[in-house]
Parts: structure tokens; C-alpha cells; sequence
């Protein structure tokens, strides 16, 4: 059996709870969005859905200047009204952003082992950026794969005011996926091994996403292991995420298909947390 050299890891619930953060950040900004406004919940949610597909994330940090609803009733005048949401915003998310237990100590006990570390996301540059850098991910992951950035209206683009090495990476080199790709695409899985300049026989690929992460990792021919800790796609918060998303119905209705009992079965399976994968590596 080949040694595993080689981790390939999914980022959002795998590494973190992405889920939990999106739904306390967007739910902390948007009820004081509603308090103030007034605004009908359903259409407000209408209105986002619409501008995250335009944009491909669900994420998009200027929607609040672009919702209809909002321009129609305070103009250019959306950021100062609003200041109270983004606040929340801002709060939620220093409360919440954490990584998942044991995280930290395997990504180290497996660099100090000489296994390399690259991470593939689906998530926009510019927010995994700012969570890796907050999360110390810097460093321990060797090469992040991700989508580059969505284009930014040219009047919001001054909103991101520092200098563009406050959002470098010091350590993580950074490489962008093809536009317009997404999971499961095992081409691009392939890809970044080829990349990463190592053999399909010496990688493991985790991720939480039945669909998105292990079949794809089974189509590319890469050992797959499920992270089910953070299988996200049955809790209640997850029925906020597909009323906003930037998914397609059809991609929605793909992942409800994907996600029948039985559809995907995973070579190997983490039930309880991020260092039960330390075994593939043999590292106990």
C-alpha cells in the first residue's frame, strides 16, 4: 500500500462550521435590517437570493447597498442607516468564527509528520482569505485552491480600505480554481494533485459534502474520507441558506438528490472529529 504524503482537505464544515457562522452572521445582520426597515422577511430574501446568484456567494459583503428594498427607501444613505446591522454583523462573527475541535493539533501533528497540506474550497478568495488568516491557517495549510474574488461594483470597491498586504497570505501560497467551475468536479480535482506534483495513490481527500467532496474524490480515484461531524445539510439552519443561496434551483435539487440515504457511500467516515483522519497517515 502506498504511503499517504498528501492531504487534500474541504475548508467550510470540514475544517470549521461554516454553517453555524454564516447563519449567526447573516441572521444577526438581517433581523436588525428587518427591525429597522420593516421591510416583509420573504421579500427580503427574495431580493438576496437574486444578488448572491449574480455574484456566485452567498457571502456577498455589499448586499445590504444593493437590496431593492433598501434603495428605495434610504437611497445612498443604506450604510449609515444600517451601521446597527453590520455592527451585529461584525459581533457574530468574532463570537463565532472558531475552527472545529482537534483541527489545529492534526493539521500540526501531520505537517511535523512531512505530510503536505492543501485545502480546495468553493468559497470566494477574499472571505476564505480573512478566515484563514483569523483562524492561524496561515502557514499550516501549504497551498489553498479557491475561486478568485466576484467583481465589486466600482463605487464599493474603496469599502475595502486597507492595503493589499493586510489581505496577503505571509506563508499559504494561494491559487485560484478555473471560473465558472464548481464541485463535483473531478477534473479540477485531479488537477491540483498534478499541481501539488505528487502521484493519486498518495493523497487523501476529505470533506463533509456527500455530492460536492466524496464522490468527487471517488471519481477522481483519490482515497475519500467523509467528515460527517460537520455534515450541515440536515439542520434547521440550513433551510435559511437555501432561501438566499447563490445555488440554482437545479443545484439545489441535485444535492437534496445526492443526499438519499445510500447515494454515496464514503470509503472512510469521521464521526467524531477532524484527528480521527490521523490513522491514514499512520500517525495514532
Amino acid at each position: 500500500m502506498v504511503q499517504k504524503r498528501v492531504l487534500i482537505t474541504d475548508v467550510d464544515n470540514t475544517l470549521l462550521d461554516w454553517q453555524d457562522l454564516w447563519y449567526q452572521t447573516f441572521s444577526a445582520m438581517m433581523g436588525t435590517v428587518l427591525d429597522i426597515s420593516g421591510v416583509d422577511p420573504e421579500t427580503l430574501y427574495a431580493e438576496t437570493s437574486v444578488i448572491h446568484q449574480k455574484y456566485g456567494t452567498s457571502e456577498y459583503s455589499h448586499l445590504l447597498e444593493e437590496l431593492p428594498s433598501l434603495r428605495t427607501r434610504y437611497g445612498d444613505d443604506i450604510l449609515t442607516v444600517m451601521a446597527p446591522a453590520i455592527d451585529a454583523f461584525r459581533e457574530a462573527r468574532r463570537r463565532v468564527l472558531a475552527l472545529y475541535p482537534t483541527v489545529a493539533d492534526t493539521l500540526t501533528a501531520l505537517k511535523h509528520k512531512g505530510v503536505r497540506i492543501a485545502a480546495f474550497t468553493e468559497s470566494k478568495a477574499f472571505y476564505t482569505n480573512y478566515r484563514f488568516r483569523k483562524l492561524g491557517l496561515d502557514g499550516l495549510v501549504d497551498v489553498l485552491y479557491s475561486p478568485e474574488d466576484h467583481s465589486v461594483p466600482e463605487k464599493t470597491v474603496a469599502t475595502r480600505h486597507y492595503d493589499a498586504g493586510s489581505y496577503a497570505f505571509k506563508y499559504t501560497v494561494h491559487h485560484y480554481t478555473p471560473e465558472g467551475e464548481v464541485k463535483p468536479n473531478p477534473d479540477i480535482l485531479r488537477d491540483i494533485v498534478r499541481d501539488l506534483g505528487v502521484s493519486i495513490d498518495e493523497v487523501v481527500y476529505v470533506g463533509d459534502n456527500p455530492l460536492k467532496d466524496v464522490f468527487m474524490a471517488q471519481q477522481a480515484g483519490i482515497t475519500d474520507v467523509h467528515a460527517a461531524y460537520g455534515s450541515s445539510q440536515h439542520k434547521p439552519e440550513y433551510e435559511l441558506l437555501r432561501k438566499v443561496t447563490h445555488w440554482t434551483p437545479e443545484m439545489v435539487e441535485r444535492e437534496r438528490t445526492a443526499l438519499k440515504p445510500g447515494s454515496v457511500i464514503p470509503s472512510h467516515v469521521l464521526t467524531e472529529n477532524f484527528a480521527q483522519i490521523l490513522p491514514l497517515f499512520e500517525i495514532s
